[in-house]
């Protein structure tokens, strides 16, 4: 009986280490938070509610409130799903979260729109900067999206606010060349030093697009894997980069540092496949390993019963 035991005992084990073989899974050793991005194929597009993007396995970085710095506060989207690849000359960084409302007007005031942020170190490899806005001996390079498709039009407008200009001319900001007033730019490249120190980079090559799908958000931020300025991390050399994320909620008053945030996980730049073209071009191979271990399993098992009805006919 005890022999019988082991063999089943060692059955067992054998079929769960081939299984942990298969999904490279380790449970002594903890898992380090890695996004990994992915070698596409072809273009992954802009929408991340498209299924170039969706069949990218997500990874879910958890989200906090933001507390080192007034104003603080945040907190409401409690984890991200983060997916990202590259194509071609550029890198794509999918976010994705739960929001039930669209915020995506601030024609008054008190009204503020939904936005999100991947951050980088100047310098890919680098030490980790601070967490949030980097600091004066280590900056940081930001992408920030926000959900304005277009500026306010006059139509939106009530009667005391109405302004009758549209050139130039009338939006000092805009004639002198300040890259966050593009009337259409959605995606701003942005460098910081520490807090308070927020500028645009000279290079606004960032481009991002957001969908707004049932309850969630799907955003999608691209810019070229070359660095295309100072402080701003060359990713064409595969060197694994520190990143972390934010999220601006509008509905709930979101803006500025009152914010969720994530601690910093590495972004990792692969020329495989993602994993789901993988496995379809693998085909049955992908299962080969696991029913094999299935069959040993199963094998074993029979041969323990068969012995042990004789031996229990004998007594």
């Amino acid at each position: 009986m005890t022999r019988r035991r082991a063999l089943a005992v060692f059955a067992v084990l054998l079929a769960a280490a081939v299984c942990m073989r298969v999904v490279d899974a380790n449970p002594a050793v903890a898992q380090t938070a890695i996004v990994g991005a992915w070698h596409f194929r072809a273009d992954p597009g802009m929408d991340g509610t498209a299924a170039s993007w969706q069949s990218v396995p997500p990874t879910w970085v958890p989200m906090t409130p933001q507390v080192v710095t007034p104003p603080m506060g945040g907190g409401e989207v409690p984890r991200m799903a983060v997916r990202a690849g590259h194509w071609e000359d550029r890198l794509y960084v999918m976010l994705e979260w739960a929001d039930s409302t669209a915020d995506v007007a601030a024609a008054r005031v008190e009204d503020f729109v939904d936005a999100a942020a991947v951050q980088f170190p100047a310098v890919a490899g680098s030490v980790v900067p601070a967490l949030c806005m980097g600091q004066a001996d280590e900056a940081v390079n930001i992408w920030q999206w926000r959900a304005e498709a277009a500026p306010v039009g006059i139509e939106d407008l009530g009667p005391a606010d109405h302004y009758p200009f549209t050139d130039d001319l009338y939006f000092t900001a805009r004639a002198a060349g300040n890259p966050l007033a593009a009337p259409a730019s959605t995606a701003h490249n942005l460098l910081a030093g520490g807090f308070g120190t927020l500028t645009p980079a000279g290079e606004q090559v960032v481009t991002g697009q957001g969908v707004h799908s049932q309850s969630r958000w799907a955003v999608v931020l691209s810019r070229p894997m070359v660095s295309p300025g100072e402080l701003q991390p060359d990713f064409s050399t595969r060197t694994p980069v520190d990143t972390t994320f934010a999220v601006w909620n509008g509905s709930r008053g979101h803006r500025d540092g009152i914010k969720s945030v994530s601690a910093f996980v590495q972004l990792r730049l692969t020329d495989q496949p993602p994993p789901g073209e993988a496995a379809r071009a693998a085909g049955r191979r992908v299962l080969f390993v696991p029913v094999a271990g299935l069959i040993l399993l199963a094998g074993l098992a029979f041969f323990a019963l068969r012995d042990r009805g004789p031996q229990q006919t004998e007594r």
